[in-house]
């Protein structure tokens, strides 16, 4: 089911640190927490949307991909390193490193465990304690494998999952792997009026308090907040 315009409704924008290549992106205690890709150039960032940063920036060897917070730990992918970073949320002192085959791309938790994507059209269920890999789902549209799942928010049973090279957000059933809608977000920032440094669409966190969604993309000069018309996944699963 493709979206409509009544799918989404665009609320509020906000000044964006347009020199981040935005891999991931996290709400979690009203900070917005967010990675930024790159060699030499990957680093982690977090504070409220009107300023008040805190920054780190990453060792060159390690271009940093997709993040969240699960319990007191903020974790984040490295692309081709196969390592996952894992850091105080609060300080963003590091803690410890965990390894996993492959590549990493999105990440986010659904309350038991991490869910993760590699670029293929699969998503990892990942162990937080120790990153050991428990299981895989297929992700699927009308029979159809989907691939470059990126960014990842999970939310309510579903998976949000922006697809590289495109401005759509697959919303996937995260029990069967079904994609159940395409959000096409090209509205939001038309690529006619984009500067030319602009990329795609890469960044979803959901706000609990107001019940919407804060969205944005690589070197994007602004954070966009809309609500979503999202379907009912198959077994509604709330966190613990």
């Amino acid at each position: 089911m493709l979206a409509t315009a009544a799918d989404f409704e665009l609320i509020d924008s906000y000044p964006h640190y347009s020199r981040g290549f935005t891999q991931g992106l996290v709400l979690h205690n009203k900070q917005l927490y967010e990675s930024s890709g790159g060699y030499g150039k990957s680093f982690l960032i977090y504070g409220d949307l009107r300023g008040g940063h805190r920054q780190l920036a990453l060792p060159g060897n390690y271009f940093a991909e997709g993040m969240t917070v699960f319990g007191d730990r903020l974790y984040v992918l490295t692309w081709k390193q196969g390592t996952a970073l894992v850091f105080d949320p609060l300080t963003l002192a590091f803690q410890k490193r965990h390894l996993y085959p492959g590549e990493g791309w999105g990440l986010t938790h659904n309350g038991r465990e991490l869910i993760m994507s590699d670029g293929s059209a699969e998503l990892r269920f990942i162990n937080p304690s120790d990153f050991s890999e428990r299981r895989r789902v297929a992700v699927h549209y009308q029979n159809k494998p989907m691939k470059f799942l990126n960014e990842l928010e999970w939310h309510n049973g579903l998976v949000l999952a922006n697809q590289w090279q495109t401005n759509c957000i697959l919303v996937i059933d995260e029990a069967s792997g079904e994609v159940l809608k395409i959000l096409d977000m090209t509205g939001l920032y038309p690529p006619a009026i984009r500067a030319p440094h602009t990329d795609v669409l890469n960044g979803i966190a959901y706000d609990k308090d107001s019940d919407s969604w804060l969205v944005t993309g690589k070197y994007w000069p602004r954070i966009y907040r809309v609500r979503l018309a999202l379907p009912s996944p198959s077994t509604v699963r709330q966190p613990p």
